[in-house]
């Protein structure tokens, strides 16, 4: 991370670029939702380059079935609300909670701070998130999980209801490999009119060749659906997440080479023109603009000596079996 900037860092840089670092007119948390607004753009637009830049991977085993809800079988959730449900005592306001999952683990762990508690216990009666986890999995078909806080404090205990929200945004591609050993295959997408037909006996020879897949979202939740259905091997999904939200001060984006500017200047321009101060908004707009043709002329391509090609379809196909 060459070159990057915290919430806090971009919060002074837009009031800087809007003239409103001692004006009242804009609230902190107005400036900081429009931060966010304008990362999350700034991130598909990244994403639209498909330059691996934000790619992350999920393995899951195969157990034979069609279909999988990744929320259940990948650690592919982030908490990004909670709510509390048992006060707990002996915290104080201002203090660091951690909210670890309880259920199956988590490489990420959310905290939160605590706004209030009761002057007599210290229990918590108000709290919010300030840093959302990663890494998390459901256990059933509800997306809520109760979670323990831990504190410094012996003897202290509260319990929170955290939502879990896929962070599955684009898929990249799925891999596939036999058994417990050998190499990755890459998998093909099947039409999403094919894939009654390529469960049915004799249509798809399975034992002879790689399956198909598709990302779909039903009822709310990501799922991978295999055709046909397979009987061992683990799949491999490459995606691109959901943009994270920064909460905290500390919560920074990674800009690469300046490229956060951007981020900067759309914050800045969206304040102006709830200031109504069109004049200068349109200014900065134009700077944004040029910052984004820089942007968009090196990020384009990642690797400099390498220009795209076309895609070798052959190559691809070249596997274990064959396909019909």
């Amino acid at each position: 991370m060459a070159y990057s900037r915290t919430l806090e860092e971009l919060e002074l840089a837009t009031r800087r670029e809007a003239d409103m670092v001692n004006s009242e007119f804009v609230s902190s948390d107005e400036v900081r939702a429009y931060i966010n607004q304008s990362w999350a753009e700034l991130y598909d637009r990244i994403i639209l380059f498909d330059q691996e830049y934000l790619l992350r991977k999920v393995d899951i085993t195969s157990t034979g079935a069609g279909e999988y809800d990744l929320s259940v079988v990948a650690p592919t959730c982030i908490v990004r609300t909670i709510k509390l449900t048992y006060p707990g005592d002996g915290y104080t306001a201002g203090e660091i909670v951690e909210l670890p999952d309880m259920i199956l683990g988590s490489t990420s762990i959310a905290t939160a701070m605590v706004d209030s508690v009761d002057p007599v216990t210290g229990a918590i009666t108000a709290l919010h998130l300030v840093g959302g986890g990663y890494g998390y999995k459901v256990t059933s078909s509800s997306n809520t999980l109760t979670l323990a806080c831990s504190s410094s404090i012996a003897g202290s205990s509260a319990q929170v209801s955290a939502y879990l929200e896929s962070e599955v945004y684009k898929c990249k591609g799925v891999w596939y490999q036999a058994g417990s050993a050998g190499f990755y295959n890459p998998l093909r997408r099947f039409s999403w009119d094919e894939q009654n037909l390529l469960r049915q006996t004799g249509i798809y020879e399975a034992s002879r060749t790689l399956p198909l897949y598709r990302i779909a979202t039903i009822m709310g939740r990501e799922k991978l659906l295999i055709a046909p259905d397979t009987l061992g091997g683990t799949y491999q999904i490459w995606f691109y997440p959901s943009p994270p939200k920064m909460l905290s001060d500390d919560d920074r984006i990674d800009g690469r080479a300046g490229w956060d500017e951007w981020v900067v200047k759309d914050a800045a321009i969206k304040c102006l023109l709830k200031e109504e101060s069109v004049e200068q908004a349109s200014a900065i707009k134009a700077i944004r603009d040029e910052v984004w043709a820089r942007f968009q002329l090196h990020a384009s391509n990642r690797d400099a000596s390498q220009p795209e090609r076309i895609r070798d379809v052959r190559l691809l196909s070249r596997r274990y079996g064959y396909w019909r």
